[in-house]
């Protein structure tokens, strides 16, 4: 199993260099070849594409949904990755929802943060800090 880069699926993704657009299509259609992709990739290529790119938060989440639908692509945790982007069409940040289901998945009772979306979104798991 091969993993992939940030830069891999921004390329695939975006198809904004034919060169590399095809050399990663080629890989991706190599028989028996299999790919992983952490939810650090993801996040990152989330703040590419809606930084450097411009889409929303929407085309982002709609992007994930068609990887994940790519035979040969194994993602850390596809139901985490399907959650998140449930919440990022809501409005939410991938990196933060990738974090807060990710803690939890690790059996986590609380999560202490100063952001505010995160608190609502998730309370009462999330909250502020406790002295």
């Amino acid at each position: 199993m091969t993993a992939l880069d940030t830069n891999v699926l921004v390329r695939y993704l975006t198809q904004d260099d034919e060169g590399q657009f095809e050399i990663v299509l080629k890989m991706l259609n190599r028989k028996r070849a299999m790919f992983f992709v952490c939810d650090l990739v993801l996040a990152e290529t989330d703040w590419v594409l809606r930084s450097l790119y411009d889409w929303t938060g929407t085309e982002v989440a709609d992007a994930f949904a068609r990887l994940a639908t790519i035979h040969n692509l194994t993602f850390e945790n596809e139901n985490r990755l399907r959650s998140s982007l449930k919440a990022l069409r809501a409005g939410a940040d991938l990196a933060d929802e990738l974090i807060v289901r990710t803690c939890r998945d690790h059996g986590t009772s609380r999560f202490a943060t100063f952001d505010k979306d995160i608190v609502r979104r998730h309370k009462p798991f999330a909250g502020a800090p406790l002295t």
